[in-house]
């Protein structure tokens, strides 16, 4: 399954992405990095494909959300 997680570089959301690699899941990860940081992420970055941008811009999010499965909206 593919999943995209929002805010995937913060706390809660790296945890989720982590959780959902470990799973054996394709994770995509969108966030503008605005409070995330990508060291949040450093465990699987090889891992994910990880996407810098925001949820306002209606482009970026229609990429990011292209064939998954299901979305975990962890940006706040």
């Amino acid at each position: 399954m593919k999943s995209l997680v929002t805010g995937g570089a913060g706390f809660i959301g790296s945890h989720l992405t982590e959780a959902l690699v470990a799973r054996g899941e394709s994770v995509r990860v969108l966030d503008n990095l605005a409070t995330g940081y990508l060291e949040n992420l450093g465990a699987v970055k090889n891992q994910i494909e990880f996407i810098q941008g925001d949820l306002a811009d209606l482009e970026t999010v229609q990429k990011a959300a292209r064939a998954v499965d299901v979305i975990f909206h962890q940006a706040a």
